[in-house]
């Protein structure tokens, strides 16, 4: 009896301390967030710094509170304190959040911002629901508050670029762009996929399809790459209607964005806009009938934030049949890589 009450104690303590390890992470995700945006790694890749010289480089009032924080980031190995001078020193991990291209602090910024955490805050009435809590959070759906704050829109393209970039690595590797006269993104944001498909295929031509806002934002970037003269901007709604005239289409990381009924519309719409022999490639995550802790907390984010979902093959399935479309392959492009992404080939039925 003894035995089982002290066996029982010690489960108990070993489920308190998970339990109160959450707290911890929770910390640790906001210390992450105020790293990037004090821009720790880029005053640290000039020299390492003691709390007095990175206190003055951030402007911060007080050296002390300065140096708690830098102990919770050395904890997390963000930083660390050099044994012989003891001041503060760049990781490898602090180096992906540089101000730089190739870096990984945008999409810690827009994943840390309020358009992401406060909904997240609201999760149980999500539960409850079954519904987005973005609205209730923020008085807005995201995509609207993006358009109010600049700041944040600026992280979550940036963000977009980043995570696109190691996609577009992936999917260039496994699928052929080649043959296709005109490339078609739909709801391409400021073109990174497809300027990435036009540098591999000089003989192609695009055409980028987003809000207007957005459309025009993306001019600067396509600009910078000589790409211009190649990719028609056309703004729009992609739940009314996508440009005709393609000989290929794209939807990259949208209809996780998206719940069934708007999948079906946007999915319709690109039907109507393909020819019979058109392909559409949907690049997005695909989750497998069993758990996986990464793309299960995906799927529950979008819900929260988007109403949208992380869908299984079946469920991809059926919204295509509810579009007129079948699938016609599906390539696992990312298979060992730390971002998974499923191409699928679909056209018209």
């Amino acid at each position: 009896m003894e035995e089982k009450a002290s066996m029982d104690a010690e489960v108990t303590r070993t489920a308190r301390k998970q339990l109160f390890g959450f707290f911890e992470g929770g910390l640790a995700v906001n210390v992450l967030s105020a790293t990037a945006r004090l821009g720790i790694a880029d005053h640290l890749a000039e020299r390492p710094h003691n709390e007095v010289e990175l206190s003055d480089a951030l402007g911060a009032a007080d050296p002390e509170i300065v140096v708690r924080f830098l102990r919770v980031a050395e904890s997390m190995g963000l930083v660390r304190r050099s044994p012989d001078s003891g001041r503060f020193e760049e990781t490898p991990m602090l180096t992906l959040l540089r101000r730089e291209d190739g870096s990984c602090r945008n999409t810690v910024l827009a994943f840390t911002a309020p358009s992401y955490s406060r909904p997240a805050e609201m999760a149980h009435l999500a539960v409850l629901s079954g519904r987005s809590t973005t609205k209730q959070a923020l008085g807005k759906d995201l995509w609207e508050h993006y358009a109010d704050n600049l700041e944040e829109a600026t992280w979550f393209a940036g963000a977009m670029h980043e995570l696109t970039n190691t996609v577009a690595d992936c999917v260039l590797a496994g699928y052929s762009f080649a043959g296709r006269d005109t490339v078609v993104d739909v709801g391409g944001s400021h073109g990174v996929f497809l300027s990435r498909i036009l540098l591999s295929h000089s003989e192609a031509k695009g055409i980028l399809f987003d809000r207007p806002e957005v459309v025009e934002q993306a001019r600067r970037p396509l600009d910078d790459l000589g790409l211009t003269s190649r990719v028609r901007f056309i703004g729009g709604n992609f739940l009314r209607e996508v440009p005709d005239g393609g000989d290929l289409y794209v939807l990259k990381s949208v209809l996780c964005d998206w719940d069934d009924e708007n999948c079906t519309r946007i999915l319709s719409c690109c039907h109507d806009a393909m020819g019979t022999d058109t392909p559409l490639v949907i690049v997005d995550w695909l989750r497998p009938d069993q758990s996986d802790v990464t793309l299960d907390s995906i799927d529950f984010l979008q819900a929260v934030l988007v109403n949208g979902r992380v869908r299984t093959l079946s469920q991809y399935e059926t919204l295509l049949h509810a579009a007129d479309l079948r699938l016609n392959r599906v390539l696992r492009t990312a298979t060992g890589s730390d971002m998974p992404a499923t191409v699928m080939e679909v056209f018209r039925r």
